[in-house]
């Protein structure tokens, strides 16, 4: 068996599609972890990533990924991550919550979808209290 640290792999991965994907796993694990059940699309033409089973009901999480080397505005170590390309927004029918996973940090921002088209990241910024933070999807 490969043995590698997160360091190691964090490094190691530097393709965008295999990034993210692995984001998608290591998000289902750590939710599994705390308990939640966790069921993923079998297409990849879902708009959510995967469905959390919260006390019975069903969560919509669409999964995005920060890479390493993420360009930050300058005086600021923030990250402007776009959560929609191809549309405007994901409606709130499609996706509950955003799961960012920020590489550098080893950890998911837990964001509640408003419809926004982008957001910016920054653990000291507004959203440090959804770093890491499952119980938010209890709420």
């Amino acid at each position: 068996m490969l043995k590698t640290s997160k360091n190691e792999l964090k490094t190691y991965i530097d393709d965008k599609n295999l990034v993210g994907c692995c984001a998608e796993y290591i998000f289902a694990t750590r939710c599994m972890q705390q308990g939640y059940l966790v069921s993923m699309p079998l297409l990849q033409t879902s708009k959510y990533d995967c469905i959390l089973d919260v006390n019975k009901k069903l969560l919509k999480i669409q999964i995005k990924s920060i890479g390493v080397n993420r360009r930050r505005d300058k005086g600021k170590n923030s990250v402007q991550i776009v959560l929609a390309r191809t549309q405007d927004f994901y409606n709130r029918e499609d996706v509950d919550y955003f799961a960012i996973y920020h590489r550098e940090l080893d950890g998911f921002f837990i964001i509640k979808n408003n419809q926004q088209r982008s957001i910016r990241i920054n653990i000291n910024g507004k959203y440090k209290e959804n770093f890491n933070n499952f119980a938010l999807f209890l709420h």
